[in-house]
């Protein structure tokens, strides 16, 4: 493969030995930490790092070589080593980084230098991945566990998002399985997590806090102790965003443990090492209650986000963010993948989305032009700024600056698509025309005009210092590059003067060239061509045939020959070469100290960019809310009536809800099914019906439309639909086995319906499937019982609870706010032996409808998969046996009230501790037989207990057992 050299190149035997004596004193690295070698032009990794990223990239050994070095004396080693390209190294970085979680350590060619890169660390890697390609921010958390007898469990956390230069601090007070630590991790979408190291292992509370960290798949980088302190942060965060006063407000002053935290990221992220930080940080404080709270299940339930390594070119439709993302930019994009994890809660927020989605959704001029004419040709802004920004610009460009001055010249576009939109306004009702009107203006007119008119200074730099005929051509010719663009020699004397007498060497050199060919007989360019070389400098070329015009003259000096041709040239052109290349350099250097002033100052209009870009984002996302509400297979739908949390009528009202992923993937025919809830008549749902018939759909749809309505999308449903807004989205679906970490099935059930049970609160919506699958059949129905009349008699949330336990639905008889729901299936009898096992004995219908399911329809299921005949009748037969078994069972036995029950257990009692007395006085078990103690107890039932006998109808059935 082209990525792999053969072998590693040294000077010498001592520059080999030196550089692989450094490497094997290395400290040593964590398991899942990639250290990586930067030879210049190749990246090299060494020993079990070779053999993974092998098996990672290229699939197999082969490509991975061995070097036999000396290490001192006669002692030789073996040490594995794999070469990569810049490209492949570039791609390795993203999927291991981004995708694995791994930590990264890139080293100088002599192992002196180190970059550090981590998931929510990508700053030192920038220039080797594509930023604008990842789909969310990466953000990294500090958190430190305050636990004390008085005051309970108190966590404080910070976090910094890099692309908005924001550093948040929040503290609260948790539960003991630490349901608001899982909540605010994925609201803030966390990528990497830094707690104190020399965490005390002793301590259950901590080992609980990782366990929470890594089922939502953060990475855990455990810091020094001694940076969780407040000692300076004061004083750093003030040199950070240049506000005096940015802790002396009582929001934010006596957050003292989130303080330690920020202190810990400062020093981890190396923030106050950056000069272009100072003065350009944020900050501010974080509720956990501004949105709704997800657990991780119900991410994963939900299908909110595509699987780690999800490539492109799969369905897109196979996640929410996937199917909503029709996003042109990448910040829209970003946006978008916050928004999915911070539902709103407040109910004015919620109606100006939809207000917006309308808008968008009505005038299709309107999205059309702005997805085609505006937001597709905004770059990634924060990604530009970031490098505008860069210490030492050694990341800036001068086509970055430029990307932004392009941008600045089509704001006057959606201007004026909006203004025109918010004036053609169609809706019966008056109130939501204005209040329309009244957020297009301030969210978006408004700013876009003013940040429009700051930049115009902006503009008018650029066109003074930049040559636009250069940018021009640039762009004429399919991609902008530095060397491609230059500065206006106007804009400084200097540049001016050394232009001009660039012009006259260039002339100078045009006409020896014109000379030249008069006196060789040679077209001018066609024949003889004057090139600039990279070794010989400006020369003439002549093919191998009519170079023999010049041999034999000394007025023309050969410089080589090759395939292409002889090049060529002459005492005058040599010179006026050399005086073009020493001035050349020196205009780049006159020009590279312009083009680092330009970027300076570009840097100082970062602000304005940065909310002109959270202002494009915003329109981005919700244009494309739009778009996936109007090409859906049937159209989403505004909600007739949103219900505010802690509202007296509580309602969920969905007419035909569908799921939008399902229905939208190939040779799908999507069963729409309505949906009611209601507050104190319809609380908790109960759903039975056979394998594969729909069940954990009609549970899920639930939830994503809820999570659909609360970020300000509209909704796969039927007009006249009416939901509530919850205050969180709490799921226990499908969960699995962990051995590496040693969790069960059945203890993640017990985990996850724990932490359900702390958190909800009647405003949340809980989604259960098939609890109690994961140990045995009584245990689980007992407790899936227990659980579901809890929360159905104290909880009183919204729950849809789908299950085979059957039993579970006599609870709708005990419990006035349960309904029972089964899945349709219709099924034939089949007689005939020669179509027995195949799938036309039963139809799933994927309805639901009010009523119990009587059946699983699991062995049917098994028919449908083909099943071999004699297993399928075998099951069959079993299935029966033990149905006739139960029943019969059933009949004999008895009902009994409780006063009975507990009257028979009291006379039990009296029996047998009068049993035992006698049998003790009598002497005991060591002296009397088996048959002689049975004997005494008979004898008791018929003697002094025959009446209790004959009155308990309890007693009876015991003796009969």
């Amino acid at each position: 493969m082209s990525s792999v050299r053969p072998e590693l190149k040294f000077s010498d035997d001592r520059d080999q030995r030196s550089f692989y004596y450094k490497y094997l004193r290395l400290p040593e690295k964590s398991q899942r930490t990639l250290r990586v070698a930067d030879k210049g032009e190749y990246y090299s990794v060494f020993d079990e790092d070779a053999e993974f990223v092998a098996d990672l990239i290229y699939k197999t050994q082969s490509v991975v070589k061995n070097a036999a070095v000396k290490i001192s004396g006669m002692e030789t080693k073996s040490i594995q080593y794999l070469t990569l390209s810049p490209a492949v190294f570039g791609n390795l970085v993203k999927i291991v980084v981004i995708d694995m979680g791994y930590k990264l350590e890139i080293y100088g060619k002599d192992w002196s230098s180190c970059k550090m890169a981590s998931p929510g660390n990508l700053s030192e890697i920038d220039e080797l991945i594509n930023t604008s390609e990842l789909s969310s921010v990466s953000i990294i958390a500090a958190l430190k566990l305050v636990n004390s007898a008085s005051q309970g469990k108190k966590i404080g956390l910070s976090y910094y998002d890099p692309n908005s230069r924001f550093i948040g601090l929040s503290e609260f007070m948790d539960n003991e399985l630490y349901s608001n630590l899982e909540s605010i991790l994925i609201q803030l979408g966390v990528k990497e997590c830094l707690i104190p190291e020399n965490s005390s292992s002793k301590d259950p509370d901590i080992d609980k806090v990782k366990q929470v960290i890594d089922r939502c798949g953060i990475v855990i980088s455990e810091f020094k102790s001694s940076e969780f302190n407040v000692r300076n942060i004061e004083q750093d965060l003030v040199t950070l965003t240049g506000d005096e006063l940015v802790l002396s407000t009582n929001e934010m002053s006596s957050l003292e443990v989130s303080q330690s935290c920020a202190n810990a990221l400062l020093s981890y992220l190396s923030l106050l090492a950056d000069d272009s930080n100072r003065g350009s940080i944020t900050i501010g404080k974080y509720s956990l209650e501004q949105f709704m709270k997800l657990d991780y299940a119900a991410v994963r339930a939900l299908n909110l986000f595509p699987p780690p390594n999800f490539s492109n070119s799969m369905n897109k439709t196979s996640s929410l963010f996937g199917l909503l993302n029709n996003c042109k930019t990448a910040g829209g994009t970003r946006l978008l993948s916050q928004w999915i994890k911070q539902p709103l809660v407040d109910f004015g927020a919620i109606n100006d989305r939809h207000l917006l989605v309308k808008l968008l959704f009505d005038d299709m001029n309107l999205r059309t032009n702005l997805q085609n004419d505006f937001l597709g040709e905004v770059p990634d802004i924060a990604k530009l700024l970031k490098r505008i920004n860069a210490k030492n610009n050694r990341m800036a460009r001068l086509d970055d600056v430029i990307r932004l001055y392009q941008m600045c010249l089509k704001l006057s576009e959606p201007i004026a698509l909006l203004t025109e939109a918010v004036g053609n306004i169609i809706n019966d009702d008056e109130k939501e025309v204005q209040a329309t009107e009244s957020l297009v203006r301030s969210l978006w007119i408004e700013p876009l005009t003013e940040y429009s008119k700051i930049l115009q200074t902006y503009q008018a730099m650029i066109e003074q210092t930049i040559d636009l005929s250069s940018l021009e051509d640039a762009t004429s010719a399919g991609a902008m590059s530095n060397s491609m663009l230059a500065i206006n020699p106007e804009y400084d004397e200097t540049l001016m003067d050394l232009s001009g007498r660039l012009e006259k060497v260039r002339k100078g050199m045009k006409s020896i060239h014109e000379d030249v060919a008069d006196e060789l007989g040679m077209e001018l360019d066609r024949k003889l061509k004057l090139e600039d070389h990279h070794l010989h400098g400006w020369c003439f070329r002549l093919t191998r045939n009519d170079a023999s015009c010049i041999r034999g003259n000394h007025k023309f000096r050969e410089l080589s020959t090759v395939k292409a041709g002889v090049y060529f040239t002459t005492v005058e052109l040599g010179q006026l070469s050399k005086e073009f290349k020493d001035l050349q350099v020196e205009y780049e250097n006159c020009q590279r100290d312009i083009v680092n002033e330009v970027v300076a100052t570009a840097a100082t209009y970062s602000p304005v960019f940065t909310k002109l870009g959270v202002a494009i984002s915003k329109l981005d996302v919700l244009v494309s809310f739009s778009h996936a509400a109007a090409f859906a297979p049937i159209e989403y739908v505004r909600p007739r009536k949103v219900y505010r949390i802690g509202a007296e009528s509580r309602v969920v009202d969905l007419k035909g809800a569908r799921h939008p992923c399902l229905e939208q993937q190939d040779n799908m025919m999507f069963i729409a099914n309505d949906i009611h809830l209601e507050k104190g008549k319809e609380e908790f749902l109960i759903i039975t019906g056979p394998n594969m018939g729909g069940k954990s759909t009609y549970i899920r749809t639930v939830g994503v439309i809820a999570l659909m309505n609360q970020i300000g999308c509209f909704i796969p449903a039927s007009e006249g639909s009416e939901i509530c807004i919850v205050d969180s989205i709490l799921a226990r679906v499908g969960a699995s086995d962990s051995q590496l970490k040693g969790v069960s099935t059945f203890m993640s059930e017990m985990l996850e319906m724990s932490s359900i049970l702390k958190s909800a609160t009647s405003d949340s919506l809980i989604i259960v499937d098939e609890l109690g699958r994961g140990t045995s059949t009584y245990d689980g129905f007992g407790l899936a019982w227990s659980i579901s009349k809890y929360i159905s008699t104290k909880v009183h949330a919204f729950t849809l609870f789908a299950t085979h336990f059957h039993e579970l639905t006599t609870l709708a008889e005990k419990v006035p706010t349960i309904k029972n729901l089964h899945v349709v299936a219709h099924v034939e009898d089949v007689d005939d032996a020669s179509i027995r096992g195949s799938n036309d004995n039963i139809t799933l219908l994927y309805k639901v409808e009010p009523g119990v399911s009587d059946q699983s329809f699991g062995i049917h299921v098994a028919e449908i998969v083909k099943f071999p005949s004699k297993i399928i009748l075998m099951s069959k037969r079993k299935a029966s046996e033990l149905d006739d078994s139960q029943s019969q069972d059933s009949a004999k036995r008895p009902r009994f009230s409780n006063d009975d029950v507990l009257k028979g257990k009291d006379d039990l009692k009296k029996v047998l501790r009068t049993w035992k007395d006698n049998v003790e006085k009598k002497g005991g078990i060591e002296k009397l037989s088996s048959d002689e103690i049975v004997t005494e107890l008979k004898a008791l039932v018929a003697g002094d207990f025959k009446e209790a006998f004959e009155k308990s109808e309890v007693l009876r059935d015991v003796l009969s057992l």
